[in-house]
């Protein structure tokens, strides 16, 4: 009798495993993949932004000199932005990202160019030609340590268009 109650249960069990063992594997992957999203959402770090100004006496009369303007000046180690305007109404202007010894004021600076060395630096990225009312971006990954921002048309390092960077642990 026993035998006869049980075959249609073992049937049963037999249809029934196939989809068991699927909604194992899928519940399994969900695990997975949430796991997977927790922990890389959890080590990407937020990208910190800074505004960069680029100035002259064409986008305001009473700045006598050029200048470049931050929103900050420090922020912490990793992935950084800068968004930089030109403010100028008829100057081109860039941003060059450059990391510098504190122990050394100057940046290496041919006078019959008017520009920095740019191969004698540690140039990390620029926001090369920004045309008059022009924006552009970029992100970089900095480290613990001292930087300058400067602009190296002609002319423009020596009147004023550097902004001093730091970035801490």
């Amino acid at each position: 009798m026993r035998d006869v109650l049980s075959q249609p249960f073992m049937d049963m069990a037999l249809m029934v495993k196939p989809y068991i063992t699927r909604i194992n594997a899928i519940f399994t992957s969900v695990v997975l993949l949430l796991s997977v999203a927790a922990f890389s959402s959890g080590t990407v770090a937020a990208t910190t932004v800074v505004n960069v100004l680029l100035e002259d006496s064409s986008s305001d009369p009473a700045i006598g000199n050029m200048r470049i303007s931050l929103d900050h000046s420090t922020v912490a180690a990793g992935r950084v932005k800068f968004r930089a305007i030109n403010k100028s109404k008829n100057l081109i202007h860039e941003v060059i990202v450059v990391r510098v010894d504190p122990k050394k004021p100057s940046l290496p600076y041919d006078e019959k160019k008017g520009e920095v060395i740019e191969k004698q630096i540690q140039h990390l990225g620029e926001i090369s030609e920004l045309k008059p009312g022009a924006a552009g971006a970029i992100t970089l990954s900095l480290k613990p340590g001292s930087y300058v921002l400067i602009c190296n048309q002609p002319g423009h390092y020596k009147a004023g268009m550097v902004a001093n960077f730091s970035v801490t642990k």
